[in-house]
């Protein structure tokens, strides 16, 4: 960051005109610009030296005696020569002047983020405990000022120190998050336990012959409640879930051992709806919350650094609606593939029946005929014949429950299975 400009000048008319050494210097602090002016024997060869390599550079030089500085405000519609000063490096001249006031506004912008930072020092300081919202804060501090870093318009030292102090704040909050984790896995852990003692009797109760399965259900639902009100680590969560939904699972299976397919695909296309409907609504908020970042974006009252950050935030919000809705998309399409599988499986279901049902009205009308064809023929019957005609039909009978049996469609022996 060059405050600082020393080059040579001409002052008065082109018949008259004398020799100046000019030496300028930047204040971005209070946006205004020195300019010494030397000329006759002080303006010599040596002294310029001595201002080009080492006041330039920050090192301290004894100015003549007698030569006072002028001060003016540094503007990009004011030159920064006098009237009757003028110089052969105008082009380094006005391209220092367009530099400087980029200056002027990056430490602008970088003291009206010390005072943010000010700010957020006291209100970390005055907490007795983590705040997540203190965190998102600062991340959103940070965030800021990183755009304003890619974007080039904040200096490498301002950065550095902004870098430095936000690193600080977030190093405190850590302290205290990290004193919170530990007082919560401590009470995680015995939460944990406390389900496990009673998730351990109930999964001993499933494996036992005999066991009242509703009560058990019922066991598990209470114990399942209180596992959703209950303080644990996602590890811990995780780990009893798995032990809780085996036993569930577990249940059902000795409560409905022959459970249809066509029962489990209903559950899971009412699983799927839910979660399109839960899918839905997820977008509806993206949109509500992108309606009001646009309509924020359009305001005429925030600054072109908010404006600049709610249009990367507009962005963020787009590629998750976008995200979310291709996702929507997969599962509409896979909501009609179970809907066309179901409805082909109860069409299937419809016809087997059907057809079972008509083959058994086929051959009892076909034993109804056989059966009056053979009184016809045999108008009287011995004793013996008699008995003889019970046992072909007692044998019929069984022949035919056999062969129900055996007509059985393979579909309805793969839903058994």
């Amino acid at each position: 960051m060059k405050t600082k400009l020393v080059l040579w000048g001409t002052k008065g008319t082109e018949e008259n005109a004398q020799k100046v050494l000019i030496a300028l210097e930047l204040n971005p602090e209070t946006n205004k610009v020195k300019s010494w002016f030397f000329e006759g024997e002080v303006a010599s060869e040596e002294f310029a030296k001595a201002l080009m390599d080492q006041w330039r550079k920050g090192e301290a030089v004894a100015f003549p005696e007698g030569v006072e500085a002028q001060e003016m405000a540094l503007s990009a519609s004011t030159s920064l020569l006098p009237e009757g000063i003028s110089t052969d490096k105008a082009e380094l001249l006005a391209r220092t002047q367009t530099e400087w006031i980029f200056i002027v506004l990056s430490t602008k912008l970088y003291k009206n983020y010390q005072v943010e930072l000010e700010e957020l020092q006291e209100q970390v300081d005055g907490l007795k405990s983590y705040s997540k919202d203190m965190w998102e804060r600062m991340k959103d501090f940070w965030a800021k000022v990183q755009m304003q870093v890619s974007e080039q318009n904040l200096f490498r030292e301002h950065t550095n120190n902004l870098r430095n102090r936000t690193n600080e704040l977030f190093a405190q909050l850590k302290k205290m998050r990290s004193q919170e984790d530990a007082k919560f896995e401590s009470e995680a852990t015995e939460n944990y336990n406390k389900l496990l003692a009673v998730l351990e009797p109930i999964e001993a109760l499933i494996e036992q012959e005999g066991a009242d399965l509703q009560k058990v259900f019922d066991k598990l639902k209470t114990l399942q409640q209180n596992f959703k009100n209950s303080k644990l680590t996602r590890t811990l969560r995780s780990k009893l879930w798995d032990r809780i939904d085996s036993a569930f699972k577990k249940v059902k299976a000795k409560r409905s051992p022959n459970s249809s397919p066509e029962g489990r695909l209903t559950r899971r296309i009412e699983g799927l709806k839910g979660a399109i409907d839960k899918m839905e609504k997820s977008i509806g908020r993206d949109q509500k919350e992108l309606s009001i970042q646009n309509d924020k974006i359009n305001s005429g009252d925030v600054s072109q650094l908010e404006t600049q950050l709610r249009e990367v935030r507009a962005k963020l919000i787009r590629e998750r609606i976008d995200s979310k809705s291709k996702k929507l998309e997969d599962m509409y399409a896979t909501m009609k593939d179970l809907e066309t599988k179901h409805a082909r499986n109860l069409a299937r279901r419809a016809k087997e029946e059907a057809a079972a049902a008509a083959k058994k009205a086929e051959e009892a009308k076909a034993a109804a005929e056989q059966a009056i064809a053979e009184q016809q023929e045999q108008p009287s019957e011995t004793v013996e014949q008699q008995d003889k005609t019970e046992e072909v039909s007692e044998t019929a009978k069984n022949e035919e429950i056999k062969e129900n049996v055996s007509n059985e469609t393979p579909a309805e022996k793969d839903e058994e299975e």
